[in-house]
């Protein structure tokens, strides 16, 4: 490209040259031969005397023509010198431009590449070195320090190991600036800044940057970068520094994402180990037992057949009634894990169908008011609101010792709400919950984060020997409103 440029330079000048010089000669041609007829034919002057006239202007003009083709080409000199000035200060901020698009595509890869927060951090303080190199500064000047918001303080997750303790309040200073304004902040004394002169790592710095993490309102911690000599930041440098703070937010969300996803699956796989253990405590304590029970009872069948078979009947009868019992255990287990219930008819067939078992089985009152309220959910959410009440259920039969549970539905304006109560020992609701690490069952937080799953709120009232009311409060979304558009379902007295 220069080149050319240059080629074409040269080429429109020597056409100019070319253009003088043919003027020059022409005017000394014109010179020459109107001298020579005033003179010669004219006045009829000598031919020495008609030279010696002409010469002195003929040299001059010559000297002149000569004089401006120097110039001409002092120009062109000139001209191509600036052009490669020019060209070359452009292509060298092309260049850096390039390089600093290069390194943003780099950490953009790191990014999608890895969840390690350390190697993000490395690589966004080696994109803002790039920064240096305008102002012909070393890369190796740039001293890096991240800080991330716990609580109200801001801890510091990539720093010298001497400063791995200490914490920045982000009130005063460039820190306190920076999160005030949410802009990048420049001091140019950072060893008296308020905050930062407590860190050994920016001790040495005579110039500090502090710019803000954050993604829209939501701060998450800022990124000071200091440099060990007074230097002048750019508007294009604080650009690029705002760049690299966007895509450190986007890692440290993903990273805090992946760290959610992570705990949730292992909260899955621990509720699915407590829910197996669960079934096997249940299984263990109801049907296996009664079965055992059978299989002994045919054992002694067999000896009293020979025996004393005027009590088969009796046998045979207790025998039938824990055959039953272990059914209906079962049936109830089945209906837990599946309610086919739910799937066909709703929420209030199903929990209505479970308080008939508990009923049958246990003994126990049993009462469902509002069961057509169900319907304002849709089948998602059915499905978490009827495992919440089996869970409530579940524990009013084992533990509550209840004669009585009252199960209530109802929808008030856009809410639903459903609560279970019992007439139970109720309990301490404060040490349940202090206890949680040593107890094996977790019911209560099971159901708290159900709740939460479908934007839920869960109520647990209990006192020792007052009985249990848990009440959850769901909010109705949009498309449920289509399921009652023409009904306002009150509740019930």
């Amino acid at each position: 490209m220069i080149a050319r440029v240059r080629i074409i330079i040269a080429r429109e000048f020597r056409r100019l040259n070319r253009l003088i010089l043919g003027g020059i000669l022409l005017l000394l041609l014109l010179h020459i031969a109107g001298t020579y007829i005033l003179q010669v034919w004219l006045e009829n002057n000598s031919l020495l005397a008609w030279l010696r006239n002409i010469f002195i202007p003929t040299v001059l003009l010559l000297l002149g023509g000569a004089y401006v083709l120097y110039l001409l080409y002092r120009s062109r000199m000139k001209l191509q010198d600036e052009l490669d000035h020019s060209v070359s200060d452009e292509m060298y901020g092309v260049q850096a431009t390039l390089e600093r698009y290069e390194a943003l595509q780099e950490m953009a890869a790191t990014l999608s590449a890895t969840l390690s927060f350390e190697r993000v951090i490395d690589q966004t303080v080696s994109v803002c070195a790039l920064a240096l190199e305008d102002l012909n500064v070393p890369r190796n000047s740039l001293i890096g320090g991240v800080f991330l918001f716990d609580g109200e303080n801001l801890v510091p997750m990539k720093i010298a190991e001497a400063d791995r303790d200490r914490v920045l309040a982000g009130n005063d200073g460039v820190v306190g600036t920076a999160l005030q304004r949410g802009e990048p902040a420049l001091t140019d004394n950072p060893y008296q800044d308020p905050e930062l002169k407590e860190f050994e790592t920016f001790s040495g710095c005579l110039t500090a940057v502090c710019v803000p993490l954050r993604a829209g309102y939501q701060l998450f911690g800022v990124m000071v970068l200091g440099v060990d000599r007074a230097i002048r930041f750019e508007e294009k440098h604080f650009h690029l520094f705002s760049a690299v703070a966007d895509q450190t937010v986007i890692a440290l969300q993903n990273a805090q994402l992946f760290q959610s996803l992570e705990a949730e699956k292992q909260r899955l796989i621990d509720a699915d180990m407590e829910a197996r253990r669960e079934l096997a405590r249940d299984l263990h304590d109801g049907p296996v037992q009664k079965i055992a029970a059978v299989a002994m009872r045919l054992n002694v069948l067999k000896s009293m057949v020979a025996s004393e078979p005027q009590k088969l009947p009796e046998e045979l009868a207790k025998l039938e009634g824990v055959a039953n019992a272990a059914s209906q255990e079962l049936r109830h287990m089945m209906f837990t894990l599946r309610p086919l219930l739910l799937d066909s008819k709703g929420l209030g067939p199903a929990v209505e169908s479970m308080l008939l078992q508990i009923n049958e089985r246990d003994g126990i009152e049993t009462n469902l008011t509002g069961q057509e309220s169900g319907q304002v959910l849709n089948l998602l959410t059915q499905n978490v609101v009827f495992a919440i009440i089996e869970e409530a259920l579940s524990n009013a039969r084992k533990h509550a010792q209840a004669g009585a549970i009252d199960v209530r539905l109802w929808q008030e304006r856009d809410l639903f709400v459903a609560q279970i109560t019992d007439d139970g020992i109720g309990f301490n609701l404060h040490q349940v919950r202090q206890d949680y690490d040593t107890r094996g069952s977790l019911g209560l937080l099971n159901m708290q984060e159900r709740a939460e799953r479908i934007d839920g709120s869960l109520r647990i009232d209990a006192r020792p020997g007052a009985g249990t009311s848990i009440t959850l409060v769901v909010p109705i979304a949009e498309d449920d409103h289509r399921l009652t558009t023409e009904t306002k379902i009150a509740q019930p007295q």
